[in-house]
């Protein structure tokens, strides 16, 4: 099945540009020229990808990104953003987004990067399918099929990057290197970034682990990071 992707920004011109390109890879794209339109679009279809603008007419994407996890949490999303504006808001788009593209960009790049994304995402979703849709550690339930975590029946709230560097951690047998998580769940990245490995894995600790309890998440040095029964 074709997968579906919003495009949203103000760039009318550069955003339908963009659409024609993809269209030309048998993606599915429409598009909306601001972030009310792109959450209207968003309830009416089930998007694979959305593609947005750091700054639409009417909110940034880090504002439409709370209101779209409300409704659609495993929404992967590409923001677009100008060099300058980086400098003020990395942090908190890499909270979200599946990957930050800087303008001007090549779009083959772009085509490129969507698809690994599309590749990495289809991998740990398809794998984990086949060995089961649910899977249980300790007090936390991971659900495969509709990409979500809970503990004790209230979900617990993780970016899409979260949830499949948790996903990966929990369908692997034994340790799991740095080098072996980037390639599963960065797949379109640098290997040699393995310190992204890290930061995720302590974002993760902030949302999973409890106050006097051991870590969901073990470091073993020199090797990687394992998730083991207390």
């Amino acid at each position: 099945m074709a997968k579906k992707i919003l495009i949203a920004g103000k760039e009318r011109s550069l955003s339908h540009f963009v659409s024609m390109e993809l269209q030309k890879q048998d993606y599915i794209v429409e598009y909306a020229g601001t972030g009310a339109e792109a959450i209207s679009l968003t309830q009416e279809t089930d998007f694979d990808l959305l593609i947005v603008s750091y700054r639409l007419s009417d909110m940034t994407s880090t504002e439409l990104n709370q209101q779209l996890s409300q409704t659609k949490p495993g929404l992967v999303m590409i923001v677009v953003l100008e060099d300058h504006e980086m400098k003020d808001h990395q942090v908190a788009i890499e909270e979200y987004a599946a990957l930050i593209v800087i303008k001007p960009f090549i779009i083959s790049d772009l085509i490129d990067q969507v698809t690994d994304i599309f590749m990495a995402r289809d991998y740990i979703d398809e794998h984990c399918k086949q060995v089961r849709l649910k899977a249980a550690y300790r007090d936390l339930e991971i659900d495969f099929q509709h990409r979500t975590v809970s503990r004790n029946g209230q979900q617990i709230n993780l970016t899409r990057r979260e949830y499949d560097l948790l996903a990966a951690l929990m369908d692997s047998q034994g340790v799991v290197s740095r080098h072996q998580l980037l390639d599963r769940v960065w797949k379109y990245e640098a290997v040699n970034q393995t310190n992204i490995v890290d930061v995720y894995v302590r974002y993760l600790r902030g949302k999973l682990d409890l106050p006097g309890k051991e870590s969901y998440i073990q470091t073993v040095r020199g090797k990687g990071y394992v998730m083991r029964e207390e």
